[in-house]
């Protein structure tokens, strides 16, 4: 009867100990995550054949390690420009720092099985594969800090620069009329932003100086642009404004909108290109133009957190021909 007793005592002890330590790890995970918001925008390519592009992102990485719950998808990322943003994905992760997220695109198949998993889509509806002659790899990872607080959510955008990443193939051979750009060269086609801590600026052309082209406002750090360097294009690739943090397309009403910008000093450069043949324009020049806003210059602009600044611009002249 002893026995018995002493048996039962010691596994009711046992019991009650397992239960307050399963009961301590469940409060501690539940303590010890946050959650992590990633989104995809694009800034626009200048190639107007071009009727879409297409990436498929079959796994999602931060610091190295697959963030569980994501699904592998295919996106029209140039549908997302302007301050748009596809929700890629939106999950429970440690909370605790990171500096590097890591995108792996799917070269073979998009999330339907269908062959090939990135590509363009030309107004011909032909499909490119991006990566049939191209020597990038298809894990792009990107170098960002950022921090995951217990129980709150930190949102991550990544930019997707489709004018740096994607060229046309040069080669007469080639089976696909774009390609990827070089591995190198598609890391830095993105940069990965806190959406919290940017800003945006936006404003209208009142004056787009030719009626058959096509005008887009590139923006810098400030003292990053070289005329010559930018306009005469970098790398293997020969990328043409490369160092511009971000681009975009001035509408038919002569609006453009900068988003995703993360806080610091800017300045803005206009390029102008003009038709060469249908749906196809070339660089023509840079613009000489004046910011029509009291107080603020092109060449001297600070973006701060949750900021939106209204820079409207008036274009005078071509500032530099492209030869």
């Amino acid at each position: 009867m002893k026995r018995k007793s002493f048996f039962i005592a010691v596994m009711t002890l046992i019991s009650t100990v397992l239960f307050v330590q399963c009961t301590k790890d469940d409060d501690t995970n539940g303590a010890e995550k946050g959650t992590l918001t990633v989104k995809l925008t694009d800034a626009p390519s200048d190639d107007l054949n071009i009727q879409g592009t297409f990436v498929t992102v079959a796994d999602v990485k931060i610091d190295g390690e697959s963030v569980e719950g994501f699904t592998k998808q295919t996106i029209e990322i140039s549908a997302y420009q302007n301050g748009n943003a596809k929700l890629l994905l939106s999950e429970d992760v440690a909370a605790k720092s990171y500096n590097q997220i890591t995108l792996v695109l799917d070269q073979e198949a998009d999330a339907s099985g269908n062959a090939p998993g990135c590509y363009v889509l030309t107004d011909d509806n032909t499909k490119h594969d991006l990566f049939a002659e191209a020597g990038a790899s298809g894990e792009i990872a990107v170098s960002k800090a950022f921090e995951v607080s217990q129980g709150t959510e930190t949102s991550v955008v990544i930019d997707f620069d489709l004018r740096k990443a994607v060229v046309r193939n040069q080669e007469s051979a080639a089976s696909a009329e774009y390609k990827f750009v070089t591995s190198a060269e598609l890391k830095n086609a993105l940069r990965v932003v806190i959406e919290d801590e940017c800003g945006e600026v936006s404003g209208k052309i009142e004056n787009t100086l030719y009626a058959d082209a096509q005008t887009y406002v590139f923006i810098y750090k400030k003292g990053d642009f070289n005329a010559s360097a930018e306009t005469t294009g970098s790398g293997e690739s020969e990328v043409m404004f490369a160092k511009a943090v971000t681009s975009a397309k001035v509408e038919s009403d002569g609006s453009y909108n900068l988003s995703f910008l993360e806080e610091g000093d800017y300045e803005v450069h206009l390029a102008s290109y003009e038709k060469t043949g249908e749906n196809q324009f070339a660089i023509k020049g840079l613009l000489k133009a004046n910011s029509t806003i009291g107080g603020l210059l092109l060449n001297n602009i600070s973006v701060s957190a949750n900021s939106n600044i209204q820079l409207n611009i008036e274009i005078f002249s071509l500032l530099y021909l492209i030869p």
